[in-house]
Formats: C-alpha cells, structure tokens, sequence
C-alpha cells in the first residue's frame, strides 16, 4: 500500500540539480536515513525533499516519487521540476567523473522519458537566492545543458 497523505502530484517540465550544501566524503545510506528523518521531524516534510540523490560513487538513490512535487527550504516553487542532488558541498568539493556521469545519464533519462527540453536543466540559483547547487557543480551547466567537455 502506498502512502500518498501530504504529496502533491505534478508534472514534470523541467529538471534542477541541487547539493545538499554539506560535505560528504561516504555513507550513502547513513546520510539518507538522516536526511529522511530531518525532513519530517524538523521541516515537516512528508519525505526526502529530492526525487534523486548521487553519491560519491555516481550510485543514485530514489527519494521522493517522481509523481510528487518536492520541497525547498527556499523561496521557490518547486512544481513541475524533477529534484537531482548531488551529496556534498560543491562550493568546497569537486564533483567527479563517476558523480558528473551519473547526473548526464539521469538527467537524459529525464529528458527523455518526460519530454523535457534539455534547456530546462538548470540550477537551484536559477529559481532562488542561493549559491546551490555551488559553483564546481553549476560549471556544467551551459545554457541550459550539462557540459562535460
């Protein structure tokens, strides 16, 4: 049975790439469990506020179904837009190959999958007044595409 109590659905319209703004160096499940329980206990969140989190092997996790909207902690709605973070703080941290080929092959999927134009990739800074998802994460974004070259 699935529980569906305090989700919105949505459709899908554009992805946003995120970090989670804290530095991460492993413990994947470690980190979700905790960033699950902060969600409902301290924000009030029905669950992860992402729908994908990547870690620093390039695994990606599922948070939040793809049919609900997410959560922001800032002023923007996020309605429409499928959530990607990537764990760690990337205005400290570079993100590596196995982490930037897994947001390029998720995010095509995206693309694909839900007829989002690739011009509607974009950063959280580009909806709100923040430096997320920090500047050696946002360096691939170019007009709206992932540039890894």
């Amino acid at each position: 049975m699935e529980i569906t109590e305090g989700y919105v659905t949505h459709t899908l319209h554009c992805i946003t790439l995120h970090h989670d703004g804290a530095e991460f160096y492993g413990g994947a499940e470690e980190r979700l469990r905790g960033l699950q329980s902060w969600s409902r206990r301290e924000r009030g969140w029905v669950d992860i506020p992402y729908h994908f989190l990547i870690d620093l092997e390039g695994n990606i996790y599922e948070g939040r179904p793809l049919e609900y909207v997410g959560d922001t902690a800032t002023e923007y709605d996020p309605t429409g837009h499928a959530l990607i973070t990537v764990m760690g703080n990337y205005m400290i941290q570079e993100i590596n190959e196995a982490q930037l080929a897994a947001v390029v092959d998720l995010a095509s999927w995206l693309c694909y999958e839900y007829s989002i134009p690739p011009q509607e990739i974009r950063g959280h800074k580009d909806y709100a007044a923040t430096s997320c998802p920090g500047t050696n994460l946002y360096r691939y974004l170019a007009n709206g595409h992932i540039v890894t070259a």
